[in-house]
């Protein structure tokens, strides 16, 4: 249909040029308004050549020969010679700036000259064979003196089209206007093409719908007929490629054509909805493709090549309108919009064709109306393929329903079996569950017993064989703990149970403590350790056990796969905002390396590499299974890089809260500007050992050679000497070079003892000596040497235990007697209970400060014997803590629930059960005053590092208060003991929780004192009582801005 309008326009200019009257005419036109467009089609006299390209100055000559144009059609006819325009201009505006402009793109050439008293004064030679401009329609721009005549010359030639030369003069200004709303709406026109184009085509990636295919087809040669036939192509192409468009825009309308009829066969779906007008569109589609092979090959002239286009493109379009209504008629219902469309097409293009021959005004409407249908029609082909997405989707779901009605009953009988199936799986996973809570107990209780007098042992005086065998059993026992607690961390990973709890902690000290024991190892192996270390905070929020586990196994799988070289650890972070600290941990090795396809295995749980090393290197395979988990639970990431035979490199970055910000190490330290000789003939650990002094402000020299330290004459503050076994008589050497250096203190580093004591005779001028790597904390220790011997401070600690009365119950003898060998040192009393009733007889008779519970017992277990005992008289509000080897949280959480007040896992560990004696067991001191009212870290402890809950608990407590006061007042008045105990109990049991550490101590103490009866203490123990609620109410504003924050 786009079509329509050229093949118009050349029939109507098959009678030739219209001569109107046989004699000269002159016309003069007047420029009288400088805003308006002037049209001078009306006003044009016409000479044709008679095959003699004329000169401008032989066809002013020729004027006679001019004939007047009427009515004012700006269609000249065809010809294959240059037709003449003339006209008169006179100028009688403020303005002498325009523009003559021809409105048509498709002359081959079009010559404008401007003359006066026979000169020329401007002249231009454009069309598509001209000259390359930068605007789409052929122009000259001109300036017109005031109020003088000058004549108008335009020559027009085209072989391929008729000569439609509407020819106007605007001011410069004025053009430029135009110029720029005519690009603006041309970019709209391309533009939007061009999203429909690329819309359609991402829609068939994603339907692979043959007809958006065609669709986008369609689109793509409307864009390049319009980018041809507006004039378009000559402004942006390459004159050449522009040429060739210009002499076969034929094989455009051609292409046209084509796309139309395989958009409307694969639209229509010609071959069902419209099978009688199918023939006719393939018989119009093989005849316009012999179109585009005439023009290919030049076969016809120009002017019958276009005639046969435009005929056999009338037909194909008639074809096409035709199928649209048989389509409609067997109801594709989307066909109405292809009627629609090509009906606007053809409305548009005869209102351009009547608008070119004058029937219609020529206006903005009119000018562009034909590229709105086209635009118009390319949108409602795209509404009309969405129509019939839409009508396949609604047979689709048509379709679908029924098969779903269809198949209903089987769908619910399915949903029975899937029912059945969760139920059984369900159960078999709280069988699992139980499962390993049992094997967890039972494991547990005994290895309590193992690891306890083990360690016990240790202590003791024994032979070096009996303390090797002593190590043996405990390192069996450890190793034994850490397969049991693996296979219980990967059940939790499994149900989705594994949690973080959040404490502050000290990194470096944890990081020291990894590299003691590590460091160690890889000595014993013959390998070096590596520490590097960049500035960290002193404090973080986080779950440092989780930590420790993660260092534990990768730094433990470094050892365990490497048998020369080095493991090393760095260790480095960034603040990020809202207080998160990101630390970041790199763990590499020169071990045996992993290739890429068994890196997959690696986070397999119950998985090594393959079976040799299985064999070769004894585990469960569970340690990476669970690092991977952990640091992803810690919002952190864990990845590896390692190739075969060239060692491993573990990155793990793990995010936590910023206690305290002051970094851990800084320039301004006892090592400021110390001069520090290190020797260190490892390179690796000579550039971490002088990185980390730098960091430290001391200013370092660091070598590995033995002739600079035979010549060295300067003088040092400190030198550190680091020696390594593999070369007995290098160190040897080093030692005598170095006696003869000045120095102020010397340190040795060495790979433990065993090194130090090959060279005793050397080691006499060092202090102290110390085991490599080396690290902030030695470097500490180096400039503050202990004045006095190390104090066991677990010992020191166990002395420090208050003097009360511990009941222990356990129907396993060994774990009583692991209690009391612990407890022998300090000033408590304990008394044993084998089973739940010989401690609920106890509890009848005597009164205790704790009471340690074992919760699996036969006959009476540990949550009956805690029920009966909270009846008695004497013990109703003793602290009892359940003893467990149950290592899931929900266990431990059940226990709390059932009324014990405190939890401590089996083995038992002597650190962790003295702080909790210390915890419940507070005495009250005389000097009371300095007991906090308030502890906020104490409160976090108390909720497992739970921010919310610990916030929770604290706000719950304080809304009692006031309540709690009155009562104490009023019994303060009119004393009731036994009210006043039961009071005291219920205050004493929540507050323990919350961190009031002042109310805390007096409620113990006033329980304990009324308890036994001691009435006359109660008055003053109650009267500071009641003013630490006075004091914890009076603060509570400040408490809880202070924990919000």
């Amino acid at each position: 249909m786009q079509l329509w309008l050229a093949l118009l326009v050349c029939l109507m200019a098959l009678g030739g040029v219209s001569t109107g009257n046989a004699q000269q005419v002159e016309s003069l036109v007047q420029l009288i308004s400088k805003d308006q467009e002037v049209s001078l089609s009306s006003s044009i006299s016409v000479m044709q050549e008679d095959g003699i390209e004329l000169s401008v100055t032989q066809a002013r000559d020729m004027l006679s020969q001019f004939v007047w144009h009427s009515g004012g059609n700006p269609n000249y006819g065809f010809s294959e010679h240059g037709v003449w325009l003339y006209t008169t201009l006179s100028n009688v505006t403020t303005t002498d700036k325009w523009v003559v402009s021809v409105a048509f793109s498709q002359l081959d050439n079009v010559d404008m000259y401007l003359m006066q008293d026979g000169q020329i004064l401007a002249s231009s030679f454009q069309g598509k064979l001209g000259m390359k401009t930068h605007y789409r329609l052929p122009m000259m721009k001109v300036e017109l003196p005031y109020a003088q005549t000058v004549e108008l010359f335009v020559r027009l030639q085209s072989q391929h089209s008729s000569l439609v030369a509407p020819i106007s003069i605007q001011s410069s200004t004025s053009h430029e206007m135009q110029s720029f709303y005519d690009s603006l709406l041309w970019g709209l026109f391309y533009g939007g093409l061009i999203i429909l184009a690329i819309y359609n085509l991402v829609v068939y990636f994603a339907l692979r719908e043959s007809s958006l295919l065609a669709y986008v087809g369609y689109i793509c040669t409307v864009i390049v007929w319009q980018f041809v036939w507006g004039g378009h192509a000559n402004m942006m192409l390459p004159q050449a490629l522009s040429h060739w468009f210009d002499t076969h825009t034929d094989i455009i309308f051609v292409l046209i054509g084509i796309g139309s009829g395989l958009f409307t066969i694969v639209f229509l779906e010609a071959k069902v909805t419209a099978p009688k007008t199918l023939p006719f569109i393939k018989v119009s589609i093989g005849l316009l493709a012999l179109m585009g092979l005439c023009s290919m090959v030049n076969l016809f002239p120009p002017v019958w090549q276009n005639a046969a286009v435009y005929v056999v493109s009338m037909l194909a379009i008639s074809c096409y309108t035709y199928a649209g209504f048989e389509s409609y008629s067997n109801q594709f219902y989307a066909a109405r919009y292809f009627i629609f469309a090509w009906s606007i097409l053809a409305t548009c293009a005869l209102i351009g064709m009547f608008s070119l021959v004058d029937m219609l005004p020529s206006n903005f409407f009119t000018t562009y109306c034909f590229q709105f249908g086209v635009f118009f029609e390319s949108a409602l082909f795209s509404l009309a393929l969405m129509d019939k997405s839409r009508h396949q989707l609604e047979i689709e779901v048509q379709q679908a329903t029924n098969d779903l009605r269809n198949n209903i009953e089987l769908v619910e009988e399915q949903n029975v079996r899937l029912d059945i199936a969760r139920k059984e799986a369900v159960a078999a996973s709280n069988v699992k569950s139980q499962f390993l809570a049992n094997m967890s107990h039972e494991i547990r209780t005994p290895l309590n017993a193992i690891l306890g007098f083990s360690k016990e042992l240790q202590q003791g005086d024994f032979s070096a064989d009996k303390r090797d065998q002593i190590n043996i059993i405990n390192a069996a026992a450890d190793n034994l703990m850490t397969i049991v607690n693996d296979v219980l961390d990967v059940s939790k990973i499994e149900a989705g149970k594994l949690q973080i709890n959040s404490h502050p902690f000290s990194i470096n000290e944890l990081l020291e403590e990894m590299i003691g024991v590590m460091a160690k190892s890889a000595h014993l192996k013959g390998l070096e350790f590596v520490y590097d270390i960049e500035p960290l905070p002193l404090k973080l929020i986080g779950d440092s056990y989780r930590i420790r586990q993660i260092l534990n196994n990768l730094l433990g799988n470094a050892l365990k796969f490497t048998d020369t070289g080095h493991i090393g650890l760095a260790a480095s972070g960034k603040v990020l905002e809202h207080g998160i600290f990101e630390l970041n941990i790199k763990i590499e090795d020169t071990g045996i390396g992993i290739s890429r396809e068994d890196k997959r295995k690696l986070f397999t749980a119950f998985s090594q590499v393959d079976d040799a090393l299985n064999r070769s290197y004894q585990g469960t395979g569970l340690g990476l299974v669970i690092c991977k988990e952990l640091v992803k639970l810690m919002h952190g990431q864990l990845s590896l890089q390692s190739s075969p035979g060239q060692g491993s490199t573990f990155n793990v970055t793990v995010r936590m809260n910023i206690l305290n910000t002051k970094p851990s190490i800084s320039p301004k330290s006892d090592w400021q500007d110390q001069t520090v000789l290190l020797y260190e003939p490892y390179p690796n650990a000579r550039f971490t050992a002088s990185k980390l002094l730098k960091s430290l402000g001391a200013i370092v020299t660091s070598v590995d050679s033995i002739a600079f330290l035979q010549t060295c004459t300067k003088a040092f503050d400190c030198m550190i000497f680091c020696i390594h076994p593999h070369n007995q008589a290098a160190n040897e050497q080093a030692f005598s070079s170095a006696s003869n250096i000045v120095v102020k203190h010397k340190v040795l580093l060495c790979s433990g003892e065993d090194s130090c004591c090959r060279f005793s005779q050397f080691t006499g001028q060092f202090t102290p000596q110390l085991r490599l790597p080396l690290t902030p904390g030695k470097l500490k220790e180096i400039m503050h040497k202990p004045t006095h011997a190390p104090v066991n401070e677990l010992q020191k600690r166990l002395q420090d235990l208050p003097a009360v009365t511990v009941l222990a119950v356990d129907d396993m003898e060994m774990n009583l007697r692991l209690l009391s060998t612990w407890l022998k040192p300090s000033r408590l009393e304990l008394k044993l209970a084998f089973s739940g009733q010989d401690a609920v007889n106890l509890c009848k008779e005597s009164e205790f400060d704790l009471i340690l519970m074992d919760v699996q017992m036969p006959n009476m277990d540990g949550l009956q014997a805690t029920k009966l005992i909270r009846e008695t008289k004497l013990n109703f509000g003793t602290p009892i803590i359940a003893v467990t080897a149950h290592a899931f949280k929900e266990e431990q959480q059940r226990l709390l629930n059932s009324g014990m007040d405190d939890y401590l896992p089996k083995p038992l560990d002597l650190s962790d059960l003295v702080d909790l004696i210390n915890r419940w067991c507070h005495q009250g001191v005389e000097d009371d005053e300095h007991i906090e009212v308030f502890n906020w870290p104490l409160a976090l402890k108390r909720a497992n590092q739970n921010v919310d809950a610990a916030r929770d608990l604290f706000n719950q407590f304080i809304k009692q208060l006031p309540s709690f006061e009155s009562k104490f007042e009023r019994l303060q008045a009119h004393p009731e003991h036994n009210e006043l105990q039961q009071v005291v109990h219920a205050l004493h049991g929540v507050c323990c929780y919350t961190g009031a550490v002042a109310l805390h101590s007096s409620c113990s103490e006033l329980e304990s004192q009324l308890k036994r009866e001691q009435f006359d203490k109660v008055p003053s123990t109650l009267a500071r009582l009641i003013n630490d609620v006075k004091a914890l109410l009076r603060q509570e504003k400040d408490i809880k801005h202070n924990i919000r924050d």
